[in-house]
């Protein structure tokens, strides 16, 4: 399992030099939270990052507000010029999960577009 903020009070971004691969029955926890207009969420930045069929994000929504449509989380930064390979299985791209309060459209082509962003659509 890959966990950035395992501290529960904090959100972190953990940067990687080289490649991230996430293995079949790997899993990224992605923690965010948010107050009002304040938020803060994870973030793993990669050289390249590939996700093998089977692995899966486990989303931790740490707030009891609703959040403005069209606010977006960038869950993995890939400064790579690739894009990223493969989706969570629990995650295909353009899908719609639901967390608290928030309904989020996961987007492998988010950022600079190559990243994996989550934007709130309702």
């Amino acid at each position: 399992a890959l966990a950035p903020g395992v501290h529960p009070q904090n959100e972190a971004t953990l940067v990687i030099q080289g490649s991230l691969t996430f293995q079949t029955g790997g899993t990224y926890l992605y923690t965010f939270k948010a107050t009002g207009n304040n938020s803060e969420a994870d973030k793993v930045v990669a050289n390249s990052v590939t996700i093998s069929g089977g692995a899966t994000l486990a989303v931790d929504a740490k707030t009891g507000v609703r959040l403005r449509i069209g606010t977006t989380f960038t869950a993995i930064s890939n400064t790579a010029a690739t894009p990223i390979a493969g989706t969570f299985a629990n995650l295909p791209d353009d899908s719609i999960i639901t967390t608290k309060h928030n309904k989020f459209q996961a987007s492998y082509e988010g950022g600079d577009g190559n990243d994996l962003t989550l934007t709130v659509v309702q």
